[in-house]
């Protein structure tokens, strides 16, 4: 059996209604580590029960291996389609490599198509979605790709990255942010800064990288921890390989020059035990889409991105897994890109996707340091949200807000989640318990359901449960019980989206 977590049962729920409304074709959202390989598990053991044919499609090579390995454990038979390691072919589940697919011009016959990293807009998959009738579920955490309304006419997203962390299904993260890569003048290639330029520039602060992460893991963990690292080219991470060999740290690159598929996997495997020899793994993009070893405590992000707000999301969601004993992760930011996305990646983080509309998700280049909201600071260097009442730093309380100031090499650390002022009717969150009961027992008429929607309504606006049960004594206030009208109407839209 496999076992599903509320949200993902949600997300099935969402995908089911939408072929019953006659979408052929889905996009299911949801974070990174949310377990989207769990719910195409469960689609894919349905489909096996009633003898269907199915395929997933995965992005990456180096994810057959692994996205097969799920599949097995649970107890999904089924083959594979890449190059030489193709198997089974006679299976009516079958894991395939996009590129193998493209290269034959050829899909194994599905009465269901699954596409993982559904954002990349492959021109072989969205042209079989548009001439074909078989039904089509695309999973992507970042659907920022312009097109993706004209591949797929439904979106169901339920859950979002913030819900997560709160729930504890996904691990927070404390992020130091150090001064950035200097990128001034540096060239550009479809929107983004030149790997090699990057690689060059970034290649000066490599020791800065190893001391910071020496520093850190020690103040936080009392030594090395298991590390990802994600760098601007291939000789850049040989580079950051070699500095911290030299200090004494066993880290290996994961890349296209690893010819040796064996050789890979087996470095692969032995990263993913528990007491692994290798303590960071060095990646320049091999990585950063589905990978996926929840016990990692720190991430090493040393590639500046301009515009590719999903390639930050994508690496920094590689630590953001939950593990027995994980209370967050350090994020260590060398490229300058979380406080330079930070409010596009806040109000994505806190809504999720809304909408396929190529303007809702236009790219946008990221802020450069010097206009960074200056509230973010504490006299102690370390970077403070609004919402915050003390420094996560130093513990002093926040009495005034001051410039934020960055000194060279030196990091500072970023606080939580930056959250919008209350509405004055939601300032009282015991009497507005009370007012969504009401609201809620008007609506639905039953108590039981009354109290399950209220319960609902409530977490959507504070992002935790109320402290008392259900209690329907204040007449909702007008003013709520639009906000509460307003919020279903935008979740209807967004199950349904043209």
């Amino acid at each position: 059996m496999i076992s599903l977590r509320p949200y993902q049962q949600e997300s099935l729920d969402g995908l089911r209604q939408g072929f019953r409304d006659g979408h052929q074709a889905q996009l299911l959202v949801s974070p990174t580590g949310s377990g989207k390989t769990v719910i195409a598990a469960s689609v894919l053991k349905e489909l096996s029960v009633k003898q269907k044919r199915a395929a997933l499609a995965v992005d990456r090579v180096a994810l057959v291996g692994q996205t097969s390995n799920e599949l097995w454990r649970f107890g999904i038979q089924h083959g594979v389609v890449q190059g030489k390691n193709t198997i089974g072919r006679n299976e009516r589940i079958q894991v395939v490599s996009a590129q193998s697919i493209e290269k034959r011009d050829f899909l194994p016959q599905c009465d269901l198509l699954m596409i993982d990293e559904a954002h990349c807009q492959r021109k072989w998959f969205r042209e079989f979605i548009q001439q074909s009738s078989v039904r089509v579920i695309g999973l992507t955490a970042t659907p920022f790709t312009a097109g993706l309304g004209k591949t797929y006419t439904n979106l169901v997203n339920v859950t979002s990255t913030y819900s997560l962390i709160e729930t504890g299904y996904l691990a927070p993260l404390k992020v130091y942010a150090a001064k950035e890569i200097d990128m001034t003048g540096a060239p550009t290639n479809d929107g983004e800064w030149s790997d090699q330029e990057v690689g060059k520039r970034g290649t000066a602060i490599l020791g800065d990288c190893v001391a910071e992460w020496e520093d850190k893991t020690q103040l936080h963990f009392g030594g090395p921890v298991k590390t990802i690292a994600f760098s601007a080219t291939v000789a850049h991470g040989e580079e950051m390989c070699r500095k911290f060999q030299a200090a004494g740290y066993n880290f290996q690159q994961i890349s296209y020059r690893n010819r040796d598929d064996e050789h890979r996997s087996a470095l692969i495997e032995e990263f993913r035990k528990r007491n692994s020899d290798v303590v960071g793994l060095v990646s320049c993009e091999a990585l950063a889409k589905g990978f996926d070893v929840p016990d990692i405590r720190a991430l090493i992000a040393a590639r500046p991105y301009r515009k590719s707000l999903a390639s930050h999301i994508q690496q920094i969601g590689r630590a953001m897994r939950s593990a027995p004993g994980k209370d967050y992760a350090l994020l260590l930011d060398h490229s300058g890109n979380y406080l330079g996305f930070f409010d596009q990646m806040d109000s994505f983080f806190r809504d999720g996707a809304r909408s396929l509309d190529p303007e809702a998700i236009a790219p946008k280049v990221r802020k450069p340091r010097e206009k960074i909201d200056s509230d973010m600071t504490c006299s102690c260097g370390c970077i403070v949200t609004p919402d915050s009442k003390s420094c996560p730093g130093c513990g002093k309380e926040r009495v005034q807000r001051n410039r934020v100031q960055v000194l060279p090499g030196q990091m500072v650390e970023v606080g939580d989640t930056i959250k919008k002022p209350l509405k004055p009717y939601l300032q009282n969150a015991e009497l507005a318990w009370q007012q969504i009961c009401h609201d809620a027992l008007r609506r639905k008429g039953e108590a039981g359901k009354a109290k399950k929607f209220a319960l609902a309504q409530y977490r959507n606006f504070y992002g935790e449960w109320p402290g008392s049960d259900f209690d329907p004594a204040a007449s909702c206030d007008p003013a709520l019980a639009r906000h509460i009208q307003g919020n279903l109407i935008r979740f209807a839209k967004r199950r349904k989206v043209a």
